[in-house]
């Protein structure tokens, strides 16, 4: 068989495996990721890499379990090259007009008056039932962390959990907090 004709079979093998699994790999991927465009950049490096090592390699077998293998050590990899966001300093409110609000500059500028008080103590009593209505593990990763200032690693060796678990539960309390405090940041702030 000439090179040309080899090459035309590896291409048509490579096409019929990506259309046969983009689908299933995509909802893999996407269960484990925050959102669907992170997925799809995922899945994009999983397809580039399987094209690039099918044209030099003589034969994949299993092609599915390979698939699934490198979209696993990509998601892990998407997570390590992350940079865990503190709360603090998540957008809370954004106009064309005004400048991003962020939960520190709201905290940081309360000062000692009355109504300035009553809206900490407010506001810490909104966060207090936000905090309970969480799952006990997300809570406790987010009050270690984001209250009492523990590092991630500390939180995980504490609670002989991987760090990638303690990074999920964070990312799971602050996007629910967020969701939760939002209605409340913008009556404070209007």
């Amino acid at each position: 068989m000439s090179n040309a004709a080899v090459s035309e079979l590896k291409n048509k093998e490579i096409d019929n495996a990506i259309h046969s699994e983009k689908g299933r790999l995509l909802n893999f991927i996407s269960s484990k990721m925050p959102s669907i465009e992170d997925a799809e950049d995922v899945l994009q490096d999983v397809f580039f890499e399987f094209i690039e090592t099918a044209r030099e390699a003589e034969r994949i077998e299993k092609i599915a379990s390979w698939l699934y293998r490198v979209a696993r050590n990509k998601i892990t990899d998407w997570y390590r090259k992350r940079k865990p966001e503190r709360f603090e300093n998540k957008l809370m409110n954004e106009n064309e007009e005004d400048e991003p609000l962020f939960l520190s500059d709201m905290l940081a500028s309360i000062e000692k008056t009355a109504d300035e008080k009553m809206m900490l103590s407010l506001f810490s009593e909104q966060l207090a039932d936000a905090l309970d209505l969480l799952p006990a593990n997300q809570k406790d990763v987010f009050v270690m962390h984001e209250l009492e200032g523990m590092k991630l690693k500390q939180i995980a060796e504490n609670m002989n959990i991987p760090l990638k678990t303690v990074i999920s539960r964070k990312h799971y309390a602050v996007s629910f907090l967020r969701e939760h405090l939002r209605d409340l940041y913008n009556e404070l702030l209007n």
